[in-house]
């Protein structure tokens, strides 16, 4: 984890207990308030060892009403907190309450739970690792000089055992590269070194060396260097343009500036942003980072929260140590804490604003991260368009969308999380997977089944990513219930069959509610979709239930054996939807404690155990959808993003399209040039598009 940010104490502003009366229920904790609750807890446990401070969210049974304008009491301002007592196995959590100045609902995780990764934590044994005399003799077994300059990335430890295990960190090991080693940016993914320190926290110390097997289907578990592991065929292969030899940035490439005259169509007041017909609240916390709160069109609700609840990437190479090769990087290290700030004119095109998103370190400071998500509109083409052949008349209109953006960098892997929402009451949410793969050494000239050679030397693994977004719909109103639909073919056999299908042409669809918490997979044989519907309420057009329909990209689930830990940690990946009934605290789909979780840890697998009740109930519905990432040679150094898209899509929620009132596209707006006609000549002032 790289946080891209700067360390403050906090400001204190205030020494009021009760917070600011001004505050929105959702707003992350001031610095007052922060410093507040770091100092309470301080005083009972001075050697707590902070993970996580932040603002706690209210239940949504006191929350909602207070949203929808209801005459009730603004809900309390209340900090949870997370901590550790060093050098035990403790995890502690914690309440302040800012009203009564008091902690209360003091809790310890089940025993086994392994507490998060922090960054002081990842920085300490880094550069431990560098210097250990048990990394020098790994070194010098390879044939290497003890004092070989090397690279340590650290990794979740994962799990292989049902068992308790102590709590683990692990490190994966590489050459500094030779010539530009000691540029703190040179590549060195290039120059991986087969073997994996394992470090004991709560021992404070290195407690083996696991060696890497480097060889081919062949050579099977064995280890096929003697003397002497052979690094001779590593070649620089670096990305950054200062260190590439003979670097020269293509010069045919002409600015394509993304420019809003009249400024942007979005108004924000603090955390809450209005545009078009659209109205929503973010927040920001360490694990999720960005969460969207009480998401409403032209004033009906659609969605109580939505956010990324885990993800998982597994590894397919089967053998020790990296077998155990499985992050949830949410759990593990969390979006907020690992999120990117965003540079202008980089991440980001047009007119931008920007969210900060300040997290806790370990030792009570403010983490502040600068312009963590990013806001901003883009014209993603044709809205929808219609001819009339008769008269040649087009109509057309340009599909704006409102954009929120955020990135976490997680070791080597880049994600780009990006909210989209439409002016036809549709939202999408994409991801991006960029970065750099998780690479270990292969022996010169050999192939592997579990990977792709990428550069001498260098295996990319087979992984896969697998995302689960949490759905908290709240479609016009409380009372929502899960269906799909199947598109089937009617019969064509009897003579009662063609009585009402005459020419076999027919076919139907076909509707299954889910009334009990439950799960359910993608069928493209069937055209299986899901819907979020309100069963009280109707649409006036099609007399069928208001509601949304989800759109799930049909990937590839996990392909861990169903009997395997891999899989028994990531049930929520074996199927591409879930539903369970609303429970305030039921926010990850992996369980709340991820890093070593071996199976017990709870999530959404186990929440649907209950079989309670979904049918017109407070549910929340959990997408998966995913990548199957077996690696390409152009993958490497820095992979192109791989893209794929989740949508919410309004099912006769509107009685008609929401977007009529659309501007139609005319060129006098959009000024577009002809190639041919000098950029000094002036534009065309009409265009069949406006006659």
């Amino acid at each position: 984890m790289a946080p891209t940010a700067t360390v403050d104490k906090p400001e204190v502003v205030s020494t009021s207990k009760k917070g600011d009366a001004s505050l929105h229920p959702l707003d992350e904790l001031t610095p007052d308030e922060h410093e507040t609750t770091v100092r309470a807890v301080k005083e009972k446990w001075p050697s707590c060892w902070f993970k996580y401070v932040q603002r706690k969210e209210p239940s949504k049974d006191v929350l909602a009403p207070w949203l929808d304008g209801k005459s009730i009491a603004k809900p309390p301002r209340v900090a949870e907190v997370c901590f550790i007592i060093p050098q035990t196995t403790e995890i502690h959590m914690c309440d302040y309450v800012f009203a009564t100045g008091t902690l209360e609902n003091h809790l310890l995780a089940e025993t086994g739970a392994k507490a998060p990764l922090d960054i002081k934590m990842l920085e300490k044994y880094e550069e431990r690792i560098l210097e250990a005399p048990e990394v020098a003799t790994a070194l010098e077994e390879l044939g290497l000089p003890r004092d070989t300059k090397v690279c340590a990335d650290p990794w979740i430890y994962g799990a292989d055992s049902e068992g308790e295990e102590p709590t683990y960190m692990q490190f994966l090991m590489y050459l500094r590269p030779p010539g530009a080693g000691s540029d703190p940016d040179s590549f060195h993914y290039a120059y991986p070194l087969p073997f994996v320190p394992v470090v004991d926290i709560l021992l404070d110390q290195i407690v083996r060396i696991d060696w890497v097997f480097t060889g081919d289907d062949a050579d099977g578990m064995k280890r096929t260097w003697k003397d002497r592991f052979d690094v001779s065929h590593y070649r620089a292969n670096e990305y950054m343009p200062h260190l590439q030899e003979g670097y020269v940035a293509r010069s045919d490439l002409k600015p394509l500036v993304v420019e809003q005259p009249d400024g942007a169509s979005f108004t924000v007041r603090g955390r809450e942003i209005q545009w078009q017909k659209w109205q929503m609240r973010i927040s920001w916390n360490w694990r999720e980072g960005l969460v969207l709160h009480d998401v409403r069109y032209d004033g009906r609700s659609t969605f109580y929260r939505l956010s990324v609840s885990e993800m998982t990437v597994p590894y397919g190479d089967p053998r020790p140590p990296l077998h155990r090769k499985q992050a949830f990087d949410l759990g593990d290290a969390g979006a907020g804490v690992t999120a990117n700030s965003l540079d202008l004119g980089c991440d980001c095109l047009g007119r931008i604003h920007y969210f900060d998103g300040d997290v806790a370190l370990s030792d009570g400071q403010i983490l502040r991260q600068k312009n963590v998500v990013c806001l901003h509109e883009q014209d993603m083409g044709i809205g929808m368009k219609h001819t009339n052949y008769r008269t040649n008349r087009p109509f057309v209109t340009r599909n704006r969308q409102l954009v929120l953006q955020t990135i976490i960098t997680v070791a080597n892997y880049e994600y780009i999380f990006m909210w989209y929402f439409d002016q036809a009451g549709a939202i999408h949410f994409e991801t991006r997977a960029t970065g750099v793969l998780s690479v270990s050494a292969i022996d010169d000239g050999k192939i592997s089944p579990y990977g792709n050679v990428v550069a001498p030397g260098v295996l990319g693994t087979n992984h896969q990513h697998i995302f689960c977004l949490r759905i908290h719909p709240r479609v016009d109103g409380d009372g929502n219930t899960l269906i799909y639909e199947e598109s089937k073919a009617m019969p064509f056999a009897t003579a009662e069959d063609k009585a009402v299908n005459p020419f076999g042409t027919g076919y139907v669809v076909e509707k299954t509610k889910l009334a009990h918490e439950a799960f359910a997979d993608l069928d493209a044989t069937k055209n299986r979709t899901f819907k979020i519907v309100n069963p009280k309420v109707t649409n006036g057009v099609s007399q069928r239930n208001v509601g949304f329909k989800l759109h799930i990209p049909a990937t590839q689930l996990l392909l861990a054996h169903p009997d395997s830990v891999a899989a028994k940690r990531a049930a929520f990946a074996q199927h591409h939807v879930w539903v369970t009934r609303h429970r305030d605290g039921d926010y990850w789909a992996a369980g709340k404690w991820t890093n070593q979780s071996n199976g017990k840890a709870g999530g959404v697998g186990d929440m649907v155990k209950n079989r309670a009740s979904t049918d017109n109930e407070d549910i929340v519905v959990w997408a998966v959808f995913g990548l199957t990432h077996n690696p390409r040679v152009e993958d490497f150094p820095i992979m192109p993003v791989e893209n794929t898209m989740l949508s919410l899509k309004p099912a006769d929620f509107f009685e008609r399209n929401p977007a009529m009132d659309v501007p139609v596209s005319m060129q006098a707006i959009n000024r577009s040039v002809l190639h041919e006609v000098s950029a000094s000549a002036p534009a065309p002032a009409s265009a069949p598009c406006c006659r």
